[in-house]
This record gives structure tokens, C-alpha cells and sequence, in this order.
């Protein structure tokens, strides 16, 4: 049966609407239900009150309404008991209840007395085809209902004014009105509920515009879906700034798996790895340099269990000042690191060589600066271990005329113990990444260096790549040449970068992490030596990410975790409104084409990897995404809530060209991208 001509009228008596409709044909459901809502219409049989329920109705009545509220009615079309509803959207009516005032009641009072009494005496007979309320009254009092039930109706209707301008109260008729007095767009296939919804939070969206949580709130009203938002102007490359790795760090329990990942610093830097030592208050103290305006300083973060406590320059001056080196001896940290000494007027001079630098702290706080040797020797990379008889072991590289070399020293509490300095075999090159560690447990073994060298791949054209290599000493006796001869950390494949060792004792044998361009991207590793054995074990990749990660340094914490701090370039991911994959700390990550990887995630929200502008003159047509104007929307899946209607994959991304730009700001597109 099709229904046809439905209409919702008040009644003149209020608190009651009639509502009436035609049939159409037959076909197949003979039966009618009426449901009322409040707010907005019904949107299944069950959705509200039952208001009537029948086959071959054409009319109903709901009484007992509230007066000067508007409900929201739905007919749906039914067979057979229990009832089979037809498909397809039901047939809406909405209309206003009104209130009685007794308005005929106020004007027949107000009539003189004697009216009143001839009225009274001028019943209707009892048999009369009256209302029984009507029964009780004269002629007079029944002729007043007439204009009394209209004055009751238009000041009902004047009284419902008064919620014209709450969206929850409002006629549907008024709310694009309302929508319209803010500005907004109303968007009638949506349910009036919706609509009231929308013009209610509205306020919040204007807020908002031109950021991602705005995006995001457009995207989800006009698709019901949910979506990422990432813009490209990252994405673009900058030759003025370098790929930047930020200083984070990751819990790791016995079974190594990250128990937590926070980013700890975004104090600029390219390159090199933090130092750790136990402060003298058992805090976890790193040290790392950053660039600043007068060049590299170094700088610390203190770890305490109320988490990172903020950066502190302990190197503030003009000039360089990188890689520092830091231990711990007794109650007194030592702190090197190589840099350019300051010349007159405190600017440092570029013909000058590179030396070692050291500050000490104790209960009174750090001490000045001072160099370690005034020799005009290039001197880089300081590494330092305390054994335990606790004393001090100093390892840097230096320039020998000829080659660099390994030298190192040892302080016995009071004063250096070799004048001059001891150098280590020059039987293997030692180029970068230099790190000495105690081993506690191991008296055969006790001191350990490890360093990073370049070496020529056979049949690449004398192509080089980075290989990690160590050294043994069999004793703590600075003056005794007790060094083993050098051995290689085992490679994935000869055309590998490996970088970066720093090892940690685990039990009697040795753990080694470092950074491995294995897997195509630098990232992070790990494998265990058997010391006893010197077999090295499976190697274990570390930092499941796409984005580049060097200069690991473990931590033992005890209770079998692990503090790995490393240096990444990975986004940060903020909440604020909206999930945003923040990149403007990750400077330009280039193409490298062994990076498969990278490579692949090339076009999706996850894409890490920097491009060139387009400067072809292509015209903008929404889909060039590297460009600084460019706004990435990559739709989730449909959540269409219940009663709304569902919209076309197909025809979102143009329905949203037409809405995105009144939430960006000026100047930016958005290139929409479906899941």
C-alpha cells in the first residue's frame, strides 16, 4: 500500500494532533503503523511511541502531548501478524501540539452575570449529539469555543516562538534559518537530528577552521567517516635542512620488547650519539650536543621516576662543541668532548685542530672548562669506562701526521697515570663511533673498545662502506701492551652500512647494539656475544619504524630492563582534537633507492620520505600532494550512524571538494585520498 497525503494537524482543543493519509495501490503491505519521536522523526517501527497500528487505516490521533513542542511522526507499511515491514524510507509528518488556555473560559467570566445565569438555565437535552464536556454547557458557553480555541491556538503558537532559537526545541522548518543566522550550510539529507546537532556544535567548528581538527570535523559530517590529515609541506625537501635526529628513548623489558617510547628532546642535531652516566643523586643523566645560533653545545636531560626533567646547557659557548663522552668515578662525573678552542674575542678558529675539552662535577656543581693537552693535535671522539678499581680510562683518535690513531690514558683518582699517553696497534683504522665499556664480570676481559672503520667492497668499483670492529684487554694495567688483536662484528651483506656499536654487558657475556642499513633504512640492531665462545648470536632488529634511527646507547635500569636512548628522525604524534603525525622536527629525509621500505610507502599517510617541489607549472588540480600548499585527507572507514543517510564511496571525494576548503586556510588545498 502506498501511502500518500500524510498530514499532521493540531487540534483546535490542544495536546492532541490528527493525522491523515491516503492509500495508493496495493502492494503487499495493507497494514500501517504510526510511530512518534520528539527531536526528530523515527527511523524504525520501533524507533518511539506507537501511536496507531492497523490495516486500512487513514487516520489517527495522538493525544496527550506536551503543548508547544513540535513531534516528529513516521508511517511505516506492514503485511501479516507479527508484521513484515516494507523496505525503503518510511512517510514523515511533523507538526506543532498546541496548548488550552480556556481562553472561552476567560471571556465567558468576564461576561456580566446575568448572561451567565440565562445560560446556564439553557442546557442541551441530554440526547443532544454533543461532546460530554459540551453537555454541561449553555449555548453561550459553546459558541465562545469557537474563538476561544483559536485564541488558544495562536497564543500557543506565539508562546512557541520563544525556543525558535534552541536547536533542540526547534520546528525543523526553522532550523535552516537558525543555520543561517551563524552562517552554516545546512545539509538536509542528513536526519533533523543531525541538523540540530550540527547548527548546535557549529560554534565549536568556526573555532577551529583552518586547522586539522577542523578538517577532520568537516570530513567526518559530510562522509560519516573518519580521517588522518597530514600536510605536505614536510614532505617537501629543504636543502637548508638536514635530516634531524631527535634524541628519544625506549624501555625495554627482559624479553625485549619497548615497554614505552618517549621522545626525550628535539634540540636540533644531525648526527653523533648521547653519553649516559648515573648522576651523584642516582638520576639518569644523558648528554648529547645540539645545534644553537653560536654553533654546537652540549647539553643534558636528567631522568628521575618522575620522568624527564627539561634540558640544561652544560657547554654554552661559541664554537663546537660535539660528541661528549661521560663517567661516573666515585663522587665525581667526568665529562669530555672535542671541540674547537675559542681565539680572540671568543671566536673560535677554523685553522686551529680539534681538541679534547673536560669539565668535572661534584657536590659543588661543575667545574670550569679546561683542555686536556695544550698540544696542537687533532684530537676527536673521546670515549671513557671506569673499572672497578675505579679508575678512569680515556680513549680518543688523534692525528699522528700521518694516520689516525688510538690513544688512551688512564686516571687512578688522584692524577693521569702515562705521560705521554699510550697508543693502541695500528693494525686496523679506526675512523668514528669509538666506545670503551667495563666488563664486572670478566677478569680475562675486563676492558672492551669498539669503533666504527670504512673498508672497499670488492668488485663495487672501490665503493666504501661502514663496518664495526673491536678490541680486547686482558688487564687493567695502562703501561701493558695487553691488547687483542682486532676483530670485525659479522655483516648481513658486504654492501652494508653498520654503525654506531655501543655494547652492554649481559651476564658474563656481551650485548652489542648498533645502527644497520640491512633492512634498507639505517635502524636499529642487536645481537649477544658469547664471550667464551666469541660466537656472535642471532641478530635482532630493534625499532619497527620507517624513519631513521643511529646512535644507540643501552642502559641497564636492573630488574632485567634496558634503557635504549637513539637518535630518530620519527614523527610525533600529537592529539589535539585530532590525531596529528607531526614531521616538522624530522627535517628532509631523501630518496635512497635501496630503502625499500621507505620506498613503499610512498603515497600513503605514512610516507617519511622528502621530494621536490613541483615547479612543472602543473595546474592545481587536487591531486599534486608534493607542494607546500598541499593538505593530505586519507579517509578511514564509514561509521554511519543509525537513521543517517549513507553516502557513496565514489562521491564523497567530490562532495568534500566543494565543503573542505571553508575549513582550511586561504592558500591550502586538500587532495583527498580514499582508504
Amino acid at each position: 500500500m502506498g501511502i500518500r497525503e500524510l498530514r499532521a494537524t493540531p487540534h483546535p482543543v490542544g495536546h492532541r494532533i490528527d493525522l491523515t493519509w491516503s492509500s495508493g495501490p496495493a502492494d503487499g503491505f495493507p497494514g500501517v503503523r504510526v510511530v512518534r519521536r520528539e527531536g526528530t522523526h523515527p527511523t524504525r517501527p520501533d524507533d518511539g511511541v506507537q501511536v496507531a497500528h492497523g490495516v486500512g487505516i487513514g487516520a489517527a490521533s495522538d493525544t496527550g502531548l506536551r503543548g508547544e513542542t513540535v513531534y516528529y511522526y513516521a508511517l511505516f507499511p506492514f503485511a501479516g501478524d507479527p508484521p513484515t515491514f516494507a523496505d525503503g524510507p518510511p512517510v514523515r509528518a511533523s507538526a506543532l501540539a498546541t496548548a488550552s488556555y480556556d481562553f472561552a473560559g476567560l471571556m465567558y467570566g468576564l461576561l456580566p452575570a446575568i448572561y451567565r445565569r440565562y445560560d446556564a438555565t439553557a442546557l442541551p437535552p441530554p440526547d443532544a449529539p454533543l461532546d460530554p464536556i459540551d453537555r454541561g454547557r449553555g449555548v453561550l458557553r459553546r459558541y465562545l469555543e469557537l474563538p476561544g480555541s483559536v485564541l488558544d491556538q495562536l497564543y500557543s503558537l506565539a508562546r512557541s516562538t520563544l525556543a525558535r532559537h534552541d536547536p533542540d526545541r526547534v520546528d525543523e522548518r526553522q532550523l535552516a534559518s537558525l543555520a543561517q543566522w551563524i552562517g552554516w550550510r545546512t545539509d538536509h539529507g542528513l536526519s533533523v537530528r543531525a541538523q540540530r546537532k550540527e547548527v548546535r556544535f557549529a560554534p565549536e567548528v568556526y573555532h577551529v577552521v583552518g586547522t586539522v581538527a577542523g578538517v577532520t570535523a568537516t570530513v567526518r559530517r559530510v562522509t560519516h567517516r573518519s580521517s588522518r590529515v597530514k600536510e605536505y609541506l614536510h614532505n617537501v625537501a629543504r636543502t637548508n635542512e638536514p635530516e634531524r635526529l631527535n634524541l628519544w628513548a625506549a624501555v625495554r623489558n627482559a624479553d625485549g620488547r619497548p615497554e614505552d617510547t618517549e621522545l626525550v628532546s628535539v634540540n636540533f642535531a644531525h648526527d653523533g650519539r648521547p653519553a649516559h652516566a648515573r648522576d651523584l643523586d642516582g638520576a639518569d643523566l644523558v648528554l648529547f650536543h645540539t645545534y644553537r645560533r653560536h654553533g654546537w653545545d652540549i647539553w643534558s636531560k636528567r631522568r628521575t621516576a618522575a620522568g624527564w626533567a627539561p634540558s640544561e646547557p652544560v657547554v654554552d659557548r661559541p664554537g663546537p662543541d660535539k660528541d661528549p663522552a661521560v663517567a661516573r668515578q666515585g663522587d665525581r662525573l667526568w665529562l669530555f668532548w672535542n671541540g674547537r678552542p675559542p681565539a680572540a674575542g671568543d671566536a673560535p678558529d677554523p685553522n686551529r685542530p680539534w681538541q679534547l675539552f673536560v669539565r668535572t662535577r661534584d657536590a659543588d656543581g661543575w667545574s670550569d672548562i679546561a683542555v686536556y693537552d695544550q698540544s696542537e693535535t687533532d684530537r676527536r671522539n673521546p670515549a671513557v669506562a671506569v673499572d672497578g678499581d675505579d679508575g678512569l680510562w680515556l680513549f680518543w683518535r688523534e692525528w699522528s701526521g700521518s694516520q689516525w690513531v688510538v690513544r688512551y690514558n688512564r686516571h687512578d683518582g688522584t692524577d693521569w697515570q702515562l705521560d705521554p699517553a699510550a697508543t693502541l696497534p695500528t693494525d686496523a683504522d679506526v675512523d668514528d663511533d669509538l666506545i670503551a665499556l667495563f666488563h664486572p664480570t670478566d677478569a680475562a676481559r675486563p676492558l672492551w673498545l669498539f669503533w666504527s672503520h670504512r673498508e672497499t667492497v670488492a668488485d663495487s668499483g672501490g665503493q666504501r662502506r661502514w663496518s664495526i670492529a673491536g678490541r680486547v684487554k686482558a688487564g687493567l694495567d695502562p703501561a701493558a701492551t695487553d691488547w687483542s688483536p682486532p676483530f670485525a662484528v659479522p655483516k648481513a651483506a658486504p654492501t652494508d652500512h653498520d654503525r654506531d656499536p655501543a655494547p652492554l654487558p649481559v651476564g658474563d657475556d656481551l650485548a652489542l647494539y648498533w645502527a644497520s642499513t640491512r633492512s634498507g633504512a639505517w635502524g636499529l640492531v642487536r645481537a649477544e656475544l658469547d664471550v667464551a665462545t666469541t660466537t656472535w648470536g642471532a641478530v635482532e632488529p630493534l625499532e619497527d619504524t620507517p624513519g631513521t634511527e643511529r646512535g644507540p646507547l643501552p642502559v641497564d635500569l636492573g630488574d632485567d630492563r634496558t634503557l635504549l636512548l637513539f637518535r630518530s628522525n620519527r614523527p610525533l604524534e600529537h592529539l589535539r582534537g585530532a590525531p596529528l603525525r607531526d614531521v616538522r622536527y624530522s627535517g628532509s629525509t631523501t630518496v635512497r633507492s635501496a630503502d625499500r621500505a621507505k620506498l613503499d610507502l610512498a603515497g600513503t599517510f605514512d610516507d617519511v620520505l622528502t621530494y621536490t617541489y613541483d615547479t612543472r607549472g602543473l595546474p592545481r588540480d587536487g591531486r599534486t600532494l608534493a607542494a607546500r600548499d598541499a593538505v593530505g585527507v586519507f579517509l578511514g572507514p564509514e561509521t554511519t550512524p543509525a537513521g543517517e543517510p549513507t553516502r557513496p564511496g565514489a562521491e564523497q571525494p567530490a562532495r568534500l571538494d566543494g565543503v573542505l576548503p571553508e575549513a582550511l586556510p586561504v592558500g591550502v588545498r586538500a587532495v583527498v585520498i580514499p582508504s
